[in-house]
């Protein structure tokens, strides 16, 4: 398997209750191995780890790298320090587990811009199964946050819960909370985050798509054919938010971040379930 593939997907954000809104588009994302960054940095001349280009990938985007640089603070230069970070918080979750692989699901760098939503760190113990999750959410104002999640074994395939701690979208309160799901198969993967309010769904996210080869060739097929330009995601976001005030939907001013910038995800039985 290569050390990172594109990910093409169909992105959905559904509002429920009232007023209601729905939103679709396509999305471009990477699945990158962080253990096996040199192998990507040479897979396609159109792509790079760490240095400009067409499409790109920064270490620096996440984790606490990410939050050091907002705060001006110097970050480190190893050539793994993404994959040594994930290790180093999967280790305070499962102090017993060693970590074989280390994947991530983000949005690349096109044309030395972009911004992330959310990513997902997939871990993988030496069995090769997933074992610790990782979702790091980015707001518009600079601020992140990291929902971890122990999965696998007897947690395989039930529900993820995490209290909302991050200030996301002006036009939710930080009170609530998500059901986060993650699931890949060979060739495709889902991700859906429903956010609740008082037991009940007031927001799905989905972002469903397949795996194709990282090569020049895919790359200019699905930047020209999806048109992802720079920053789209973060346009995107910006022009529903328009539609929403137009809509009269309650505005939220932004409260302060939290000061801990990881939380852990709880199981539990939903009330549909």
């Amino acid at each position: 398997m290569q050390a990172a593939r594109l990910a093409s997907s169909i992105i959905t954000h559904t509002r429920h209750g009232n007023p209601s809104h729905f939103l679709s588009r396509y999305g471009l994302s990477v699945f990158i191995d962080l253990d096996k960054l040199d192998l990507a940095d040479s897979q396609s001349s159109l792509f790079s780890v760490d240095k400009l280009n067409l499409v790109s990938f920064y270490q620096s985007d996440y984790g606490i790298d990410y939050l050091q640089n907002k705060k001006g603070m110097k970050r480190s230069k190893a050539p793994n320090e993404l994959a040594d970070y994930i290790r180093s918080v999967a280790k305070k979750y499962l102090p017993n587990i060693k970590l074989k692989s280390i994947f991530l699901l983000t949005f690349p760098r096109i044309f030395n811009l972009n911004f992330n939503p959310i990513s997902v760190f997939v871990c993988q113990n030496s069995a090769g199964d997933d074992c610790f999750i990782v979702y790091e959410v980015h707001n518009t104002f600079g601020d992140a946050h990291s929902y971890v999640s122990v999965v696998g074994g007897v947690n395989k395939d039930k529900k993820q819960f995490a209290l909302k701690k991050l200030h996301v979208s002006p036009f939710f309160p930080t009170d609530g909370e998500y059901i986060l799901f993650y699931k890949r198969k060979k060739n495709s993967f889902s991700l859906i985050v429903r956010y609740l309010r008082n037991n009940k769904p007031a927001l799905t996210a989905t972002m469903r798509g397949s795996f194709s080869p990282l090569t020049t060739c895919e790359i200019l097929k699905h930047i020209i054919a999806n048109r992802q330009f720079p920053l789209r995601p973060l346009l995107s976001i910006h022009f529903e938010a328009l539609k929403l005030f137009l809509k009269k939907c309650i505005y939220y001013s932004r409260p302060t971040p939290p000061i801990n910038s990881i939380s852990k995800s709880q199981i539990r039985k939903f009330n549909n379930d």
